[in-house]
This record gives structure tokens, sequence and C-alpha cells, in this order.
């Protein structure tokens, strides 16, 4: 099975932080891509929320978004 990579850079700029997040390494384009994406965007956002007011939505109580998540 190939492996995919992730990778996760921290960037300041203009006074804030910024996360820089890439998910590479894809043998080839399939529909399963769209559901990472997506739940990275879910999971980020609660880190976001987690970091800036402590309340984040970790699984089981983050967005769903396929059924069987």
């Amino acid at each position: 099975m190939d492996e995919t990579e992730i990778t996760f850079r921290l960037k300041r700029a203009q006074g804030q932080t910024f996360v820089l997040f890439t998910h590479a390494k894809w043998k080839e384009p399939v529909e399963f891509m769209h559901h990472c994406s997506t739940k990275w965007a879910v999971f980020l956002l609660s880190l976001r929320d987690w970091l800036e007011r402590g309340e984040g939505r970790p699984d089981p109580y983050d967005v769903k978004i396929h059924v069987g998540d």
C-alpha cells in the first residue's frame, strides 16, 4: 500500500501564526481524497477553536460529512 505524506508548517506573518498543511503523495486521484480534504478542514477548524476559545469539536463530536463517519 502506498503511503501519503502529511506535513504541518507554522508561519508567522502580520502578528499571526498560520498552520500550513499538506496531504500529498497520493498515487492517483481517488474519491477518498475529497473526503480527506473535507475532514482535515473540519479537524483544523476544531483545533483553531480549541486554541482560540478552549472549545474544539474532536471526534466523535466533529462534523460528520459521510455516512459512517
